[in-house]
């Protein structure tokens, strides 16, 4: 009898081009800033994704050492666990260095800076907010509707191996296309465990209520950043924000500076950045769309700067993006 041959996770990405290694490696989770820091003859990006339902299991390396410096996730939370190697996270005053086997969950709106070591190879399980904000919602650990973690590992050892079993069958259905990967129903149970899982073994945290200062973002912000992520092609003003987040502009500038060391303005503008982004990469060039339909639908009116801007943070012209 003829062993059954088990699919593989499809390859997103193979290159040695750190400008597409940050673009693409960006699509999957947000926008960063990607710079390497040591043997960079050695920088080698790979980057595989296996799916199911909203969840997608990745493993990503570098081979060089690097540092990433990303916006907030937004529309994901991530559950990363070095398979080899090591990987330092930062957000605010915390520090925490994994090892193979340690894991970290990152929700969607935590400030975050990432260190990898030479060698590190990192498995990252993402999951769309909603589907751990209800979860959450439905355990009763969330508050204020959004769920966030602290960058400790899993609360008890027996927690501990529970996320893992979880883990292994997610894995094991995504590589072999198991009957879970058949059916909607299953699918969606799945996922629903995966995430009931991860809120009932990460510890969740609420900067408002005796969080670490500067780890977690308060609430006030949260909300205006919410807001800015719903409706970016609204006409967002300081004023609109803070009215949003119940606090005085001045306190919302503050606010930004102290835990995204970025006023709001700066913020939206990065958002609406994304969008254009991504609408450049989704727009067919033969259709007569143009990198100037896109920029000012987005509120951008200085083609220029624009132009600047995204070549800043993707690593290459939006005229380009358009035509690949």
């Amino acid at each position: 009898m003829t062993a059954r041959a088990i699919p593989q996770p499809r390859t997103l990405l193979d290159t040695r081009d750190l400008d597409e290694a940050r673009t693409r490696v960006g699509a999957s989770y947000c926008p960063h800033e990607l710079t390497v820091t040591r043997r960079p003859v050695e920088f080698h990006a790979v980057q595989t994704e296996a799916l199911l339902g909203d969840v997608a299991v990745h493993q990503l390396s570098y081979g060089a050492a690097v540092e990433v410096e990303p916006t907030p996730l937004g529309n994901w939370v991530l559950v990363s666990t070095p398979l080899s190697g090591a990987m330092t996270i930062r957000s605010g005053r915390t520090e925490r260095t994994l090892v193979a086997g340690d894991s970290v969950a990152i929700d969607s709106y935590r400030p975050f800076s990432l260190s990898w070591e030479t060698g590190c190879r990192l498995q990252t399980i993402r999951l769309s907010r909603r589907l751990v904000d209800e979860a959450a919602a439905a355990a009763g650990v969330a508050c204020g509707g959004t769920v966030r973690f602290g960058l400790g590992g899993p609360v008890t050892p027996v927690t501990a191996r529970s996320w893992l079993s979880v883990v292994g069958l997610i894995r094991r259905e995504v590589t072999e296309r198991g009957e879970f990967t058949r059916s909607p129903l299953l699918t969606s149970q799945l996922t629903r465990l995966l995430a009931a899982a991860l809120v009932g073994v990460y510890p969740v945290v609420d900067a408002d209520e005796g969080g670490r200062p500067g780890s977690v973002l308060p609430r006030g912000l949260r909300k205006a950043m919410e807001l800015v992520e719903r409706q970016p092609e609204s006409d967002l003003t300081v004023a609109a924000l803070a009215a949003c987040a119940s606090l005085s502009p001045r306190a919302l500038q503050e606010g930004f500076r102290r835990h995204l060391d970025m006023t709001p303005m700066e913020f939206v503008r990065s958002v609406r950045l994304a969008r254009a982004h991504e609408a450049l990469t989704q727009a067919d060039p033969h259709s007569g769309t143009n990198v100037a339909d896109i920029a000012h639908q987005w509120g951008f009116g200085n083609l220029g700067r624009f132009a600047r801007d995204y070549q800043r943070r993707y690593g290459r012209l939006p005229s380009r993006t358009l035509r690949t």
